[in-house]
């Protein structure tokens, strides 16, 4: 029974988001596993965030949504298999060791061992695993307050961004209770994640070395340099939280997404559709998506158009907002 998890596990959260990837991937982007890694999850997590909340508003049940889901993947993976066929690159590559990368791995090790060894749990939980955990025995959607009483109201802040219906989904897929899930294997996924992010983020500024001492020294801060209320306590400690993703792993990835679209030479109709995926995934997330991620990348998109003197950036950062835009005027009809 472990062992057929542990496959579910490598085919869910590895296998196929590589395989979503593919959707995203660009040929000049090395290497590509890590790039089809990052994407696949932004894929897989904003395919759901579109899936999952017009069914929450409708009230649907969860198995419709878990049923839903399951179709969708299938899908998008086989028409990843069909069309990008031609991008699946099977040649094994001899990894370069050097001193800088063995350091930022054994720093990665042990991150993920703290993590793992140190797993708590806090009253947060009551808005992530409690209400993961109602979903799944009443078969309802939000329609179950903090302390897992029933109710007939929806929390707008809750049912606007379903990261607790995502984690409840990946509990059924997977066949394991969510809070195995959140706690220990949701961590493991999106640390790795938030590492390859960095990489990519890195590779716009440094070469070679540079970029392993920069994750290096990054890894030591998140580890040592701890406070109560930084980033890295969420990112080791909290990481199943939606904020933590939000601002660990979709924000960097947007700025890094960035540099390349509001780019005169590059500036490429892919780029854009990266963007607008990365904010249905960060929608996802957190309701603090709406407000961060339309100030951020909008107060880039005028900073490029100025130097490049093109207007047409804040236009297409309009259309890759409208997901935050939606869920902002939902709010103030919910709330």
């Amino acid at each position: 029974m472990i062992f057929i998890k542990g496959l579910l596990c490598i085919l869910f959260l590895f296998v196929i988001p590589i395989i979503l990837g593919k959707f995203l991937s660009r040929k000049d982007e090395k290497p590509e596993l890590i790039y089809d890694f990052i994407f696949g999850h932004i894929i897989e997590m904003g395919a759901f965030f579109v899936l999952a909340l017009p069914l929450i508003l409708l009230r649907a049940n969860f198995s419709t949504l878990v049923n839903s889901y399951i179709v969708l993947i299938l899908i998008l993976t086989l028409l990843s298999i069909i069309i990008n066929r031609k991008k699946f690159n099977f040649k094994f590559q001899k990894p370069q060791f050097s001193i800088f990368k063995i350091i930022f791995f054994v720093l990665l090790l042990i991150q993920l061992f703290i993590k793992i060894e140190y797993s708590n749990i806090n009253n947060d939980d009551s808005s992530f695993v409690t209400l993961s955990t109602s979903m799944i025995e009443t078969n309802k959607m939000y329609l179950t307050d903090g302390n897992g009483n029933e109710t007939t109201e929806m929390s707008a802040r809750r049912s606007l961004n379903p990261i607790s219906a995502y984690y409840a989904t990946i509990s059924e897929l997977l066949d394991i209770h969510v809070t195995i899930v959140t706690h220990t294997i949701i961590p493991i996924i999106f640390i790795c994640l938030a590492y390859c992010v960095y990489y990519c983020l890195a590779k716009k500024f440094l070469k070679g070395d540079s970029i392993f001492i920069f994750l290096s020294i990054l890894c030591f801060l998140n580890l040592f340099a701890f406070s109560v209320k930084g980033y890295n306590r969420y990112l080791i400690l909290y990481t199943w939280f939606g904020r933590a993703i939000l601002a660990g792993i979709i924000l960097p990835l947007l700025w890094a997404i960035c540099l390349d679209a509001m780019n005169s030479t590059c500036n490429k109709f892919l780029d854009w559709l990266r963007i607008f995926i990365a904010v249905l995934a960060g929608s996802l997330c957190s309701g603090m998506a709406v407000p961060l991620i339309s100030i951020s990348i909008m107060a880039i998109a005028i900073i490029s158009s100025i130097r490049d003197k093109k207007i047409s950036y804040i236009f297409k950062v309009l259309l890759c907002i409208l997901p935050c835009i939606i869920v902002g005027i939902l709010y103030l009809i919910l709330k």
